[in-house]
């Protein structure tokens, strides 16, 4: 793919949620600023999410055209999640040891303990806490309030499979039919309220359809091709207005699922000097950023009961430094592997 600034964007989104951690896991507030500013129409963390997921339905429908089959699909997918993922819960729970109000022995002897890592890792089911750990912090108990959000988006993964069948149609084909699966995931986002907190292990129904519209948003636009559209920046501009200019508005959270995806996309889609060139340089960054930040920012106010200011100036470079060290250590080496592990699994069901 040509130059971008979606490297960029990621890593701003993966910040903001780190910024919109420093408020509960301090104990000020259970909102950002922004959230108070907007009324409860955003939040730092709102962006955050929303962005990553509109982007990877952009980016991962393609990789998905890419793919040699579904095990090949598969194989680049789990290899993206999985890694960071195993190494992030493992560093967690081994250092909640030093955290813990009891004996190291009775600590690697408790159930929740035990359970952390594999739990978590199936992404099927969360586990929040592990017993005696954070328990006096001012956000009591969780390790990492940023796992949730990656059983969704490997949910989303296994929802596009069905799509790599598309690939002998037209390209109007394909837009008419996913346009068709976004309108039936809008109709269910307002129509089926009632079945919102109905649970599949720890997705939840009314959740998993708003990430899906999210995703599936930016998988259009990818077939779309938006980024080649001659008044995309007319476009942009007239979403950006509409974006702020109806807020105040009743069904603003709804209309934000027809202006944000745009916005995200034709920004991402360009290359900006100076920024553009950020994943060449340090890496894609931002899934470590996203993992380690608030495991980082609740070890921090257990040993220093930070500000909501201390903390933003501490974690904030801290989990970029992790993200950084997650990247080039783990990430992209498991991703360098994906031919090969693909290769040796393909040969096994030949």
């Amino acid at each position: 793919m040509h130059k971008n600034n979606f490297d960029f964007l990621r890593l701003l989104f993966a910040a903001f949620v780190v910024v919109h951690h420093c408020y509960p896991i301090s104990g000020i507030s259970e909102q950002d600023p922004l959230f108070y500013f907007s009324h409860g129409s955003l939040s730092y963390s709102y962006l955050g999410v929303r962005g990553f997921f509109i982007i990877s339905g952009y980016l991962i429908f393609q990789s998905l055209f890419r793919s040699k089959n579904i095990l090949d699909y598969l194989v680049k997918r789990i290899l993206r999640i999985y890694p960071a993922l195993l190494v992030v819960l493992i560093i967690s729970m081994l250092a909640c040891s030093f955290v813990f109000d009891g004996s190291i022995s009775s600590y690697f002897s408790q159930k929740s303990t035990l359970t952390y890592v594999p739990v978590n890792l199936s992404l099927i089911k969360l586990q929040n806490s592990i017993t005696g750990v954070f328990e006096d912090n001012p956000l009591k108990s969780a390790i990492n309030g940023s796992l949730w959000t990656i059983i969704y988006e490997f949910s989303m993964y296994l929802f596009l499979i069905p799509f790599l069948f598309l690939r002998r149609f037209s390209s109007s084909q394909k837009t008419i039919i996913i346009s068709a699966v976004v309108a039936i995931l809008f109709f269910g986002r307002i129509t089926l309220v009632a079945y919102k907190d109905v649970h599949i292990g720890a997705l939840a129904f009314g959740q998993w359809v708003h990430f899906a519209l999210l995703f599936m948003s930016g998988a259009l636009l990818s077939e779309m091709k938006i980024e080649t559209y001659k008044y995309r920046y007319a476009l942009l501009v007239v979403c950006a207005l509409l974006f702020f200019l109806m807020m105040p508005f009743k069904y603003y959270e709804y209309v934000q699922y027809f202006i944000l995806p745009p916005i995200v996309i034709i920004i991402g889609a360009e290359a900006f000097r100076g920024i553009s060139d950020i994943g060449k340089k340090f890496g894609d960054v931002s899934y470590g950023v996203y993992i380690y930040g608030f495991p980082i920012q609740q070890f921090l106010m257990h040993y220093f009961s930070f500000s909501v200011l201390e903390l933003l100036l501490w974690s904030l470079p801290l989990s970029i430094l992790f993200g950084w060290l997650s990247w080039h250590h783990i990430e992209k080496h498991a991703l360098a592997k994906k031919k090969i592990v693909f290769e040796k699994i393909n040969k096994i069901f030949s």
